[in-house]
């Protein structure tokens, strides 16, 4: 199972999903919970193995897959039929999952920050270098906010896993992402420092989609859904309530 809190400031009916990206929790978006369930009946998750949702020993096979079916599942509970989602980074891959699979309750995604269609052996090493990064300096305060004691295990565990995942050949999305025919902004900052070319990749990704949108901000770094606060917020509201 998987944890989630729900904020709600509005007597809207309007729902949305926000998902983290991989190695953090919901407790990265904390500061956009304000402004956006002002708006939205909001639902902040933690995916597997991160947040509040309890350690796993083992990984699925498709981690983004299965945390898409699990937050379906969640919908059910919740009596969601309808929604829009932002995700950032591994989150986005988990919403256009979400979209793939049950695409008559997805209204709109926004799909923040992340990799492309698929992961390479350069993207890995990135990876591998920005997470070393992060534990040899003051970056580190902010993923022991996210994720307590554990945070160092859980960024371990999960980049242990993508790297398996890569390695393998591993497909992010389980059908082509042409599938999916309601509307998707891709969103990123040039000058992300985790994801070299994010504009090319994102473009390569929304150019074999129905409804795909791109918004590239000139800079600011990793995830832009924080990093381009406040553009960020206009952009993803006129997109969602449009």
């Amino acid at each position: 199972k998987i944890n989630y809190s729900i904020h709600d400031r509005t007597s809207g009916s309007e729902n949305l999903i926000l998902i983290h990206d991989n190695g953090q929790s919901s407790k990265l978006v904390d500061s956009e919970l304000r402004f956006y369930s002002s708006y939205f009946r909001t639902v902040a998750v933690d995916l597997t193995g991160h947040g509040k949702s309890g350690e796993v020993e083992d990984y699925e096979s498709n981690f983004w897959a299965d945390n898409a079916e699990k937050i379906i599942e969640l919908c059910g509970k919740l009596k969601i039929t309808r929604t829009v989602i932002i995700g950032t980074g591994g989150g986005a891959i988990v919403a256009l999952n979400i979209a793939l699979i049950k695409n008559q309750m997805i209204k709109k995604v926004i799909a923040d920050s992340f990799t492309g269609l698929q992961a390479g052996e350069d993207d890995m090493n990135s990876l591998i270098n920005y997470r070393e990064m992060i534990k040899n300096s003051d970056e580190k305060k902010r993923y022991q906010i996210m994720n307590g004691a554990k945070w160092e295990k859980i960024l371990d565990s999960d980049t242990a896993m993508q790297k398996d995942f890569t390695e393998k050949g591993g497909n992010y999305f389980i059908r082509d992402l042409s599938e999916i025919s309601t509307p998707v902004l891709f969103t990123g900052s040039s000058t992300n420092e985790l994801i070299p070319c994010i504009e090319t990749r994102l473009k390569e990704t929304a150019s074999g989609m129905k409804k795909a949108h791109l918004h590239i901000f000139g800079n600011g770094n990793h995830p832009a859904v924080l990093n381009k606060n406040d553009e960020f917020r206009s952009l993803s509201l006129n997109f969602l309530m449009d």
